[in-house]
């Protein structure tokens, strides 16, 4: 996906958490992924905390915690829910496979456009 995940964090962080007080302590807590050198696209992983979150709000330090541990399984339950763990369906059955990750692609865009950046 070609997203500029910059633009939108603060956006999405602003628009999820309007509260400054909530908002800034989220922000705190989410530093917690990006301070290691191997924790790398800081900006995409926490946008796909934010993602997870914004369905299971409660969730949110389990998904700084996934993030921190192994940000790829973070980016997989953010970004390919359906494709994730689905590898062999590239070889196996490429049309669904690209159904699916077509599918998934527009369900983030479509995320990402309820916060008009």
């Amino acid at each position: 996906m070609d997203i500029d995940y910059d633009r939108y964090l603060p956006v999405v962080l602003e628009s999820m958490y309007p509260d400054k007080t909530e908002r800034h302590a989220v922000e705190s807590r989410l530093t917690s992924y990006g301070r290691e050198s191997f924790q790398r696209e800081v900006s995409r992983v926490r946008l796909g905390i934010l993602r997870l979150a914004y369905e299971e709000p409660a969730k949110l330090d389990a998904f700084i915690q996934l993030a921190c541990t192994d940000y790829r399984d973070l980016l997989c339950a953010a970004e390919y829910p359906h494709t994730s763990r689905r590898w062999k369906l590239r070889e196996s059955e490429p049309e669904r496979y690209k159904k699916l990750s077509e599918r998934e692609e527009a369900a983030y865009r479509a995320w990402l456009a309820l916060f008009e950046v």
